[in-house]
């Protein structure tokens, strides 16, 4: 039979009635730790659990840093496209364009001018040649291929 002494120590009971057989047979489930010890062993694990969290905290300030940089590329990226695209509506609204579109696409003159058409081999000669590339169309928006002068 198992009972407890007072010191709170397990001790068997022989069947024989009654010899205290305490000492030899002592189960012991966690070994006794002195109070310094048990001190050194809960700041090792208090430490142990401060630098995992500061070291999650480190990486996450880091990831969240490369996280920034992208964002700030990408709306630098954007400022540029907005700035290209204002200037392409200002130049569509100016009457630059209008006259442009008049006399190129529409034929229209001027009072007191006179439309000359030249037909003929050298007009397709001087045609400007497209430099489009294979797969360039995907990399360019279709306004700047209207409005903006080729990539090289």
């Amino acid at each position: 039979m198992h009972i407890w002494t007072a010191d709170h120590h397990p001790c068997t009971v022989g069947a024989g009635g009654g010899d205290w057989q305490g000492a030899s047979n002592t189960v012991a489930w966690f070994p006794r730790l002195s109070p310094s010890t048990a001190l050194i062993v809960c700041a090792l694990a208090a430490i142990a659990y401060l630098g995992l969290t500061t070291a999650r905290y480190v990486l996450h300030n880091y990831q969240l840093g490369d996280d920034e940089d992208s964002v700030r590329r990408e709306i630098d990226q954007l400022d540029q496209d907005n700035a290209q695209l204002t200037a392409v509506r200002d130049y569509l609204r100016s009457d630059e364009y209008v006259e442009y579109v008049a006399r190129r696409i529409l034929g229209l003159v001027r009072p007191g001018e006179t439309l000359v058409i030249v037909s003929g081999d050298d007009a397709a000669e001087s045609a400007p040649q497209s430099t489009a590339v294979a797969g360039d169309d995907e990399a360019r928006p279709w306004w700047k291929d209207l409005f903006l002068a080729p990539t090289p």
